[in-house]
C-alpha cells in the first residue's frame, strides 16, 4: 500500500498523541518504518493489514492515507497484455 497523504498522517498522529514508536508497536512494524513514512523517505507499507492498522489508530478510513500498489503483472493483465494473446 502506498502512502498518499503524509501530511494528514503526521497531523493525525499529533492530534491523537501517537509517537512514531507507539504507532509502530500498535501496527506491529519496526519503528523505522513509521519514521520513514513520517519523514517522507518511504511511501509504502507491506500489505493492507499494516495500512489498515495505521488508519484505525488514527481514526480515519484507510483510503485517506493509502492506495493499493499494483504489481507489474497486474498492470500488464489490465492492459490486455500477456503471452499467448493475439
Amino acid at each position: 500500500m502506498r502512502l498518499v497523504a503524509r501530511d494528514i498522517l503526521v497531523d493525525q498522529m499529533a492530534r491523537k498523541g501517537w509517537t512514531n514508536r507507539s504507532l509502530a508497536e500498535y501496527v506491529g512494524c519496526a519503528p523505522g518504518t513509521i519514521d520513514n513514512l513520517v519523514a517522507g523517505r518511504t511511501r509504502s507499507v507491506n500489505g493492507p493489514k499494516k495500512a489498515r492498522l495505521i488508519s484505525e489508530a488514527l481514526g480515519l478510513p484507510v483510503e485517506i492515507f493509502f492506495v493499493p500498489v499494483l504489481s507489474s503483472n497486474t498492470r500488464q493483465s489490465e492492459k490486455g497484455g500477456g503471452e499467448g494473446e493475439d
